[in-house]
């Protein structure tokens, strides 16, 4: 990213979706792809301990407790737990995420750029029952993630020079109002677009879009 470019903060992250049909059990499955990138402007070496350090994250993720280092195990906000698979200070951490029974992999990736920021990649792969699929769609995964890279943002005033602007804080008094929102609405179309695109069904896209969008606003 050139410090010319200026986008509006729904624009800071981009997403790419892919899905493909598995059975597990005789049980009909959906594995879900997706992955989020954005730029934020940090170095790696200081974006890491905020992806690593449990007082740090408590800032701005929520309380993380255990030990995220090569091994070891954790538990984060909403019932998640999981096992750190590889850390590599200060470029690539890989997890086993765990929530709701399901064991996801999930990799963040920080890659330098050559104005000094950083390239940040998240990448959940997850195998989701074809039934809770249809019904919420990956926005019933995507939509946590875009809060938590907007609370990254807000955390590192990672997007000043992008967007020009400081991201909001996504707090529960912000995600109900008018500005939360707004970006849960667009975060919701978006990836509804991104199934359609991978090949889901566009009515059955949209109505996990509204499915996905409700649960968020419940939350």
């Amino acid at each position: 990213m050139t410090g010319t470019e200026s986008l509006p903060a729904l624009e800071a992250v981009r997403r790419e979706l892919e899905i493909d049909e598995q059975a597990r059990g005789g049980t009909p499955q959906v594995r879900a792809v997706l992955t989020l990138t954005t730029n934020l402007d940090l170095a790696p070496a200081r974006l890491w301990p905020l992806l690593t350090r449990t007082e740090e994250l408590a800032g701005w993720f929520g309380a993380v407790e255990g030990e995220l280092a090569e091994g070891g195990r954790f538990t984060a906000p909403d019932g998640v737990s999981g096992t750190v698979l590889e850390a590599e200070e200060p470029h690539r951490l890989s997890l086993v995420w765990e929530q709701g029974g399901g064991e996801d992999l999930l990799l963040i990736r920080l890659d330098p750029e050559d104005d000094g920021t950083t390239l940040l990649t998240l990448r959940h792969t997850a195998l989701v029952p074809r039934e809770r699929f249809d019904r919420g769609g990956p926005g019933d995964v995507a939509l946590a993630w875009e809060l938590a890279l907007l609370a990254l943002a807000a955390r590192t005033g990672g997007w000043r020079s992008g967007c020009q602007i400081q991201a909001p804080v996504p707090g529960p008094a912000w995600r109900r109002s008018e500005e939360g929102r707004r970006y849960l609405r667009a975060w919701s179309v978006r990836w509804a677009a991104a199934a359609v695109a991978a090949g889901m069904d566009e009515g059955a896209a949209r109505r996990a879009e509204a499915e996905s969008l409700r649960t968020q606003l419940e939350t």
